[in-house]
């Protein structure tokens, strides 16, 4: 009921509910009348009453609680040491990186190579038996900048080792554009929750999302000091 009419909710149903069980009683001198047109109009009003009373029931009726959704965990695609360059190159894939396979090789060390082109660049996937074996067949070092002959971007992670740029052979590889900037750090942000912490070697260091941990050296032991001699007595001159 409209607020301007001055009636709440409670009060309509409240009437509705008396006015029904005054119909049900009936009226005094209905039966006296014995006039069919009234009896129909009694019954009209008792449907409209009823109708009244069922809405007042329906509208009073507490909708249950919605109940809060699930949240759904973050899948950890995290690989472990010995990863495969596959799996590296699907999830890459699904992180929307667009790159396009050009060959596979099979072989010892590296275990495989897959040959690939992403942002008009050459982009190299190598996979060794372990992280150890990385280190002993590569010049990898992440602490010089890429030298003669080496590609401008270079990352390690476990034991995946990858290159993303040319190799050029007539010096030391140039800096590159901010295109090429761009595509390393999509391809750094991709490739570091499979295998990271990455290390790198890059002409143009690119921020690396966790940092591989630096080994802490092993405390020098401290010498303990050598026990001090005591001097030998002074002989009395004799007389």
């Amino acid at each position: 009921m409209a607020s301007g009419a001055g009636l709440s909710t409670d009060s309509v149903c409240a009437g509705a509910s008396a006015s029904l069980g005054w119909l049900a009683r009936g009226v005094p001198g209905v039966h006296a009348l014995g006039n069919r047109l009234v009896r129909f109009r009694l019954a009209v009003a008792g449907f409209i009453v009823v109708a009244i009373i069922a809405g007042c029931g329906a509208a009073a009726t507490t909708p249950p609680p919605t109940a809060a959704p699930t949240p759904t965990p973050t899948p950890d695609i995290h690989l472990v040491d010995p990863a495969s360059i596959d799996r590296v190159y699907s999830q890459l894939r699904k992180a929307g990186l667009s790159i396009a396979a050009n060959n596979a090789v099979v072989g010892t060390e590296p275990v495989k190579t897959l040959n690939l082109t992403y942002a008009s660049w050459p982009l190299l996937l190598e996979q060794y038996s372990s992280a150890a074996a990385l280190v002993s067949h590569t010049d990898f070092d992440p602490k010089k900048k890429p030298g003669f002959g080496d590609a401008p971007f270079r990352f390690a992670g476990l034991n995946v080792y990858v290159e993303f740029g040319p190799h050029v052979q007539n010096g030391e590889p140039a800096a590159p554009d901010y295109r090429a900037i761009d595509a390393a750090k999509a391809l750094v942000v991709a490739l570091d929750p499979l295998i990271g912490p990455l290390a790198q070697s890059s002409v143009t260091a690119i921020d690396l999302p966790s940092v591989a941990p630096t080994p802490t050296p092993s405390p020098t032991p401290t010498k303990k000091p050598k026990p001090t001699k005591k001097p030998k007595p002074t002989r009395k001159p004799k007389p």
